[in-house]
């Protein structure tokens, strides 16, 4: 107005528009608001600025560890060196859980977190299964572990916090493939014009690679070496993605076969329809799609799944006798707990055959007594 006297307001940018009138806008380091309702150079602007740098300052306040709290202890773990250290999949998998602790518990003072309320917690997670549940606890033990250092959680609350235990009549998981169900699953690949999917079942069968493997293995790691009598060999040669371990041995004839009498369309060994490489995601839908539809013609189990292509190889090394060492170093493992696993398996099935067997003996027998 003529004769008001002009009030300076900070951090308001003037953009002039073609029909010549001016928006104020509110600009203060990343942040961007706007147009402002207020007129330029008054009273009202400065008002409505303040209100938007209030609101930044509470923004900020809110997002700023509070010290003593379980949302404190879960902000500085989310930027600590063993947070930013661990595996991509498993850091995207620990962000989840840490952003729901935060969600959830964070305003609890840190000297409340004891036994009963870490109980407590854990009936209530109990409710959406195992995993989850244990996940949840084993984040939030990770990120109390300084603070009980320190002494601002008193005791060890969590020494007698056990894992929960999977429901006794859970299915087993990942339930290795038949070689029926794998014969079939590629043939129908190729029937339906996805070669590279059938690739990516024989990488998990044969290869015994991870999702992640299939996915990612490139077509170089296909090499040329020699066995241990100097024989010239095909190899596969690479570092797998989830831990780094180096992958270097005998590539399957089955695998080799199988590669052999489809095409090359990726840089990678398996790929999708567009001759692309695998997004994870991707590959498990088309091929839950391929298990549906052998599913209908009862000519595969449909709860199959991805893991399960490993899981057959591991056990298939077991059965024919394999060590410990030689299927960490099959499968890419850095521990034997797994290969125990594949072995214990293994064993039952060949104790049931002959266990089996001395039954067939014995009927045998009775039978021949019988007819004498």
């Amino acid at each position: 107005m003529a004769g008001e006297a002009q009030v300076k307001v900070p951090h308001v940018q003037r953009v002039k528009r073609a029909d010549g009138r001016t928006d104020l806008y509110f600009r203060k380091g990343r942040f961007r608001a706007g147009p402002l309702r207020a007129a330029d150079h008054t009273n009202e602007l400065k008002v409505e600025v303040d209100a938007i740098l209030a609101q930044m300052e509470a923004a900020a306040i809110a997002l700023k560890p509070t010290i003593g709290t379980v949302r404190g202890a879960m902000e500085k773990y989310n930027s600590s060196s063993e947070f930013t250290g661990l595996e991509e999949s498993t850091k995207r998998e620990y962000q989840y859980r840490i952003d729901e602790l935060i969600a959830v518990c964070g305003p609890v003072p840190l000297k409340d977190v004891t036994y009963p309320w870490l109980k407590d917690l854990q009936d209530v997670w109990a409710l959406r299964g195992h995993k989850a549940c244990n996940d949840l606890m084993q984040v939030l033990k990770n990120g109390l572990k300084p603070e009980m250092k320190k002494g601002s959680v008193v005791g060890r609350p969590f020494a007698d916090i056990e894992k929960l235990r999977p429901p006794t009549n859970r299915p087993e998981p990942h339930p290795a493939w038949d070689d029926s169900e794998i014969e079939v699953a590629i043939d129908m690949a190729i029937a339906v014009g996805q070669p590279g999917l059938a690739r990516g079942i024989a990488l998990g069968r044969w290869g015994g690679f991870r999702r992640g493997g299939i996915c990612d293995v490139p077509l170089n790691a296909r090499t040329m070496g020699f066995d241990d009598d100097q024989i010239a060999q095909r190899r596969l040669y690479w570092i797998t993605p989830k831990r780094g371990v180096l992958c270097d041995k005998p590539e399957d004839n089955r695998l080799t076969a199988l590669l052999d009498r489809t095409p090359n369309r990726a840089l990678t060994i398996a790929y999708n329809k567009y001759g692309q490489p695998w997004k994870p995601r991707a590959f498990n839908q088309a091929l839950d799609r391929l298990l549906d539809r052998l599913g209908k013609e009862n000519a595969a189990r449909s709860f199959l799944d991805v893991h399960g292509l490993r899981h057959a190889r591991g056990i298939e090394l077991a059965y024919a006798g394999a060590s410990e060492f030689e299927i960490m170093a099959q499968l890419e493992h850095t521990t034997a707990y797994t290969a125990r696993i594949y072995i214990r398996q293994a064993n039952r099935a060949k104790g049931a055959n002959s266990a089996q067997s001395k039954i067939d003996t014995i009927v045998r027998v009775r039978a021949e007594r019988a007819r004498k």
